[in-house]
């Protein structure tokens, strides 16, 4: 089957944005990546706008995807997290710069920033685990879950533990910060 252009489109816009930042993300630079004659990109994404909501919509799909795959192995909620946290950061660090930049890019009140907050982490779905457990406040308390694993990716990805190299050693690591938050409001 012929892998979907419009993908292969988002996932150089990632790349590109990643390795080059944003500014570097033009319809000529992905035609060019992907060798594909000049103006293939802007034939499926006239704007700069429609082509960065396909490169946030992209990580989006990657994300539901891949922590769908994981939720179907038995795990308690804190090794299946930090294992969703692990391949992020192992096969999947380009999205999570493309996704910081454009962050940093895009004005806090558009539609781009609001699609790339919940890009990674949904409150809707993190939500029952808290409400299945009875945690007293279950919105706060996920909300402030939330945060906790946005502060670990950043910190692995861009912050002081980025030098550490990637090891076996990543997900128990990870696990710990988990652990101790879901044990103190009560979840595990």
């Amino acid at each position: 089957m012929k892998p979907d252009r419009r993908a292969l489109i988002a996932a150089s816009a990632v790349t590109i944005i990643a390795e080059q930042g944003p500014r570097a993300l033009t319809h000529r630079a992905i035609d060019q990546s992907l060798e594909l004659p000049a103006g293939s990109t802007s034939y499926y994404f006239r704007t700069r706008e429609s082509l960065l909501e396909a490169t946030a919509l992209h990580i989006v799909h990657r994300s539901r995807s891949t922590f769908g795959e994981l939720r179907e192995r038995p795990s308690d909620p804190a090794a299946l997290t930090a294992e969703y946290l692990d391949d992020l950061l192992s096969h999947r660090r380009h999205e999570l710069i493309a996704r910081y930049a454009l962050l940093v890019e895009s004005p806090r009140d558009s539609a781009l920033h609001q699609l790339l907050e919940g890009s990674l982490f949904s409150l809707e779905k993190a939500r029952p685990v808290f409400e299945t457990a009875g945690v007293g406040d279950p919105d706060v308390s996920t909300a402030n879950f939330l945060s906790l694993l946005e502060g670990l990716i950043f910190d692995y990805c861009l912050g002081s533990r980025s030098r550490d190299p990637h090891s076996s050693e990543t997900v128990r690591q990870l696990r710990i910060p988990i652990d101790i938050y879901l044990r103190g409001v009560g979840v595990i």
